[in-house]
């Protein structure tokens, strides 16, 4: 019985200390998204790290336009394989399609890593009220 504790308590502890080896992003994880960006057919129309100096995240906002729609399925192949290799919390994309019954524009909006939903909002809020803006009106 006292091997089951432990053995649990060493799993516990391995989950962990894994949380705190992937709570930051790698230069060489960051690299392998940018090989991905240059190999992708994709636009990208933005992008943002978040953490600061430490930083635990990327966003993406991708677009895909005529024949490069179908190709977007790769990249979310990539950020699922991203994310099983180096961790973080897997927050399904965002895809916005324009044109029916064939997709002439395709949006796309990846999180790599750990981005907390909302944040960017926050940020930009807090901004404006740094600067004498206020709420409603």
């Amino acid at each position: 019985m006292t091997n089951d504790i432990s053995n649990q308590k060493l799993r516990g502890s391995e989950k962990l200390l894994s949380a705190w080896k992937n709570r930051t992003l790698t230069e060489d994880s960051v690299r392998e998204i940018a090989r991905a960006l240059d190999e992708s057919p994709a636009h990208v129309l933005g992008a943002r790290v978040v953490g600061g100096s430490s930083a635990t995240g990327v966003q993406l906002s991708l677009s895909y336009a005529g024949d490069d729609t179908p190709r977007c399925g790769n990249d979310i192949l990539f950020w699922l394989k991203w994310h099983r290799l180096h961790g973080g919390e897997v927050h399904p994309p965002k895809i916005i399609i324009d044109g029916t019954p064939f997709p002439d524009l395709v949006r796309m909006e990846l999180n790599f890593g750990d981005v907390t939903p909302g944040l960017p909002e926050i940020q930009d809020i807090g901004a404006k009220l740094g600067h004498g803006g206020s709420f409603g009106g």
